[in-house]
């Protein structure tokens, strides 16, 4: 964590940037141009060409490299003439390289011409200082990735990795993939950034600038090395990237730059993190701060040795869950930190540089406590509602927040700062057929209470009601509709062709998975894999394609596993 200098000066830092982050005009015209190119709504050259579109137009953007990662994907689909050689270091004219310090990485640049180096040599050696400073930047960052972290090692033993220096313009950066039995990767970086945007790094902007481009590009080296950039991992491939340049660099913050615009969880909290861009850092930065460094490493090594290929969000689940943390409330904790961000921050609470990111633009402010149930609210996949209440001096009450959902991919946690500075994360319990929060919180004690809703379905919108109330005393629900324990109960009717209902009770809200198999083990039907609410639930489940005979159904939860058997009868 550190103080971000060039702002502090008035304490003018609670809205830096918010709502004119560089690079996000356009935030979804990548992940549209991909999603089209899947569904078939355009060919690769159609694709190919609207991605090159984007990165000229006009504005800087921190890396290009989903162009190079979409040939390299799909260059058998391209066209020839659309397709450039690899072969920029053979190309070059008076050109000279430098061998940094470990002897891992060859630095190839210009001395004269638009592609020119910054020319300052200060120890004389012939050596510019920023090819120097480059190759420093290089090492450190294969040190702290692959050395301490434990990334996997881009670098082949007995090769060496190429980095090259050109007037990139509006970019930083990229990694492009090329041919060979090397690393299979090379990095070209912007020649000088002038012009780009300002950062903390106490060398300067320049210096900032390069060092967390290579970072960033480096990352993106490692990825391929992982796993070729199959699944849908290189659809979070910048969000990743741009992690590691706070990781390596955390003094520079040039990615402050980038957040608050319409495409991130400050800005727009109701839009889907996903596929994760350089402007959604801050969701994968989370896991980092709040889990510990290790945490990503054991992501991507779950993708690395998945078959078939693992999708990033089911890493991340799979790596909670080996840490016995719940997925539904690290992602409501997750939004609850970017809740916590800028006019609204807290040193209790959130992330360690809070102070410092935009304030939230979020999709309603209460400055009473109308204590009414709203109307069906809309959520988008994978995205957030967050409720700020400032309220009156005057009121009166203790705090309760209501949530009115069919869907078990809504949750609530709520995120309370109080008069004296102190701060209450508390996640919503059930009550019947509502999440509640209720605590002691006297309303006059508070000084501001978020409200954070989340919609964890990854392909669709859920609806659901939220209520700010001041006057619910005590539950305001029956505590005998709450089965005392979870059960999975005996199916009916049973036996049964084709479908049958598989009764189970929750005795409290949790992730649950109920699975079907054949008497050999072997998996045949996933009937419920998310959330439910206390309550008695039927689970309907068809076996039309399976043969006659007897099967298994098992319930599993955190704490424990039911298994019980049925009959198809055809």
């Amino acid at each position: 964590m550190v103080l971000r200098a060039k702002i502090l000066c008035g304490l003018m830092v609670t809205v830096m940037l918010a709502g004119s982050a560089y690079g996000q005009t356009n935030r979804h015209q990548i992940p549209d141009i991909l999603q089209e190119f899947k569904k078939g709504n355009s060919s690769a050259d159609e694709a190919l060409q609207q991605i090159r579109d984007h990165f000229s137009n006009g504005e800087i953007h921190k890396c290009s490299a989903i162009e190079h990662i979409f040939v390299h994907k799909f260059k058998d689909e391209i066209s020839s003439s659309l397709l450039e050689p690899n072969n920029r270091f053979r190309e070059k004219s008076a050109q000279a390289t430098y061998t940094s310090p470990s002897g891992k990485f060859v630095l190839t640049y210009q001395t004269a011409g638009d592609d020119a180096v910054p020319a300052t040599d200060s120890n004389t050696n012939n050596v510019p200082d920023y090819i120097e400073e480059a190759g420093i930047a290089a090492d450190s960052t294969y040190n702290y990735l692959v050395q301490t972290l434990g990334f996997g090692d881009p670098i082949p033993d007995g090769n060496t990795y190429d980095i090259a220096f050109e007037d990139l313009q509006s970019v930083y950066g990229f990694a492009e993939t090329i041919g060979g039995d090397g690393p299979g990767t090379q990095i070209v970086i912007e020649n000088d950034f002038v012009g780009f945007p300002e950062n903390d790094d106490p060398d300067g902007d320049q210096l900032g600038a390069l060092r967390v481009t290579i970072a960033h590009e480096f990352k993106h080296a490692i990825q391929f090395a992982q796993n070729n950039f199959n699944g849908d991992s290189d659809l979070w491939a910048e969000m990743d990237a741009t992690l590691m340049e706070e990781v390596v660099y955390d003094l520079t913050n040039d990615y402050y730059n980038y957040l608050g615009g319409a495409g991130d969880v400050f800005g727009s909290p109701g839009t889907t993190v996903a596929p994760g861009s350089y402007e959604d850092i801050t969701w994968a930065l989370y896991f980092h701060e709040k889990i510990g460094a290790d945490f990503w490493p054991g992501a991507w090594n779950r993708i690395e040795n998945s078959i078939p290929d693992l999708p990033l969000l089911d890493a991340v689940e799979q790596e909670l869950e080996s840490r016995q943390l719940d997925y539904t409330e690290s992602l409501l904790e997750l939004y609850s930190w970017h809740f916590a961000s800028g006019a609204y921050n807290n040193v209790n609470f959130g992330f360690g540089e809070s102070l410092f990111y935009p304030t939230p633009n979020v999709q309603r402010t209460d400055t009473q406590i109308g204590d009414v149930m709203s109307s069906d609210i809309s959520l988008g996949r994978l995205a957030s509602y967050f409720v700020n209440v400032k309220p009156p001096s005057n009121q009166t009450g203790d705090v309760a927040i209501i949530l009115d959902t069919d869907s078990p991919d809504i949750a609530l946690a709520v995120v309370a700062i109080f008069d004296n500075g102190s701060v209450s994360f508390e996640y919503a319990e059930p009550e019947g057929e509502f999440m509640v929060v209720k605590k002691e919180w006297a309303w006059s004690d508070v000084d501001r209470v978020g409200a954070i809703v989340l919609n964890e379905n990854r392909t669709a919108s859920q609806t659901f009601k939220i209520r700010i109330s001041s006057t619910i005393q005590t539950s305001i629900f029956d505590d005998d509709t709450r089965p005392d324990v979870t059960e999975l109960k005996q199916n009916y009717p049973n036996p049964f062709n084709p479908s049958t209902t598989i009764p189970v009770s929750i005795s409290e809200f949790q992730k649950v998975k109920v699975d079907v198999y054949d008497m050999t083990g072997r998996l045949v039907r996933s009937v419920f894999n998310g959330t439910l609410p206390t309550g008695n639930h039927a689970l309907s489940v068809n076996l039309e394609d399976l043969a006659s005979g007897v099967y298994m159904y098992r319930l599993q939860t955190n704490e424990m596993v039911q298994i019980k058997r049925m009959t198809l009868v055809k």
